[in-house]
């Protein structure tokens, strides 16, 4: 039986950004006090540059890295708290190079997830709009299949430009959706036509899950439009198959 791809996503484990532990060292916590800035009543808010990156108990790498408190007790495994692109946060404190930062969103983290980042990775939230907004070429891109029901639209897109890169792809989605969806509506985005015979394809034997995963760019569901997930089918079911075409930033094993 053949159904749309987006019922065999599996959602993305929240484990990495579940309650951590703030836990700081005696010697740590006079350095924050005496760098305290006060918080405006509408702070101004940022977002992360990158991918997967680590909050410490104070500013420097010298400090130890937060610890994912529940992912850790799941996985039987130590696990860290980290944040990405999908969150909001407000600014603490600074030292040095170092921030020390509260997450806004998603409201759940607030509690929890209170730590040090380096400066380089922020950018106020608004900068990011001025630099995702673009105008895009109806000439580069082309929808190959879509699959409408009551509650979404799914729109399968090949973007025909040869060179592209995370933010670009991310800025095209943002657009795409506000040329096209008339309600929610997931976007898949993909650097070839010719695997438009998979698209709708359920279940996928092996040979055709690696080649969907060499060639879907990026996947952006209504539920997360702020999420970046970039080439998602490369994850370690697509390694244990023996694929070689890695495509993501880096590999997370």
């Amino acid at each position: 039986m053949r159904k749309t791809f987006y019922q065999t996503i599996i959602i993305v484990a929240v484990l990495s950004m579940l309650a951590c532990s703030d836990r700081q060292n005696h010697n740590s916590s006079s350095v924050i006090e005496s760098t305290s800035m006060p918080v405006d009543s509408v702070p101004l808010l940022y977002t992360i540059k990158k991918d997967d990156v680590v909050i410490r108990s104070g500013p420097g790498e010298k400090f130890p890295r937060l610890i994912n408190e529940k992912a850790t007790e799941a996985l039987h495994e130590t696990q860290y708290c980290t944040v990405d692109r999908s969150v909001k946060a407000e600014v603490l404190a600074k030292k040095a190079n170092w921030t020390k930062i509260r997450i806004i969103e998603p409201e759940w983290l607030s509690d929890t997830h209170v730590g040090w980042i380096p400066d380089d990775v922020l950018v106020s939230v608004g900068e990011v709009d001025s630099i995702t907004t673009i105008t895009i070429d109806p000439k580069e891109y082309e929808v190959i299949v879509t699959d409408h029901r009551p509650a979404v639209q799914n729109f399968h897109v090949w973007l025909k430009r040869k060179r592209f890169d995370e933010d670009y792809v991310f800025a095209f989605t943002k657009a795409f959706r506000k040329k096209h969806c008339s309600m929610q509506c997931n976007v898949a985005v993909y650097d070839s036509r010719s695997i438009k015979s998979l698209v709708l394809v359920y279940p996928l034997n092996d040979r055709e899950y690696l080649r969907l995963a060499d060639h879907l760019i990026s996947l952006s569901t209504f539920d997360a439009v702020e999420v970046r997930d970039w080439y998602p089918y490369q994850d370690f079911h697509y390694k244990e198959l023996g694929g070689r075409n890695w495509k993501k930033n880096k590999a997370k094993y």
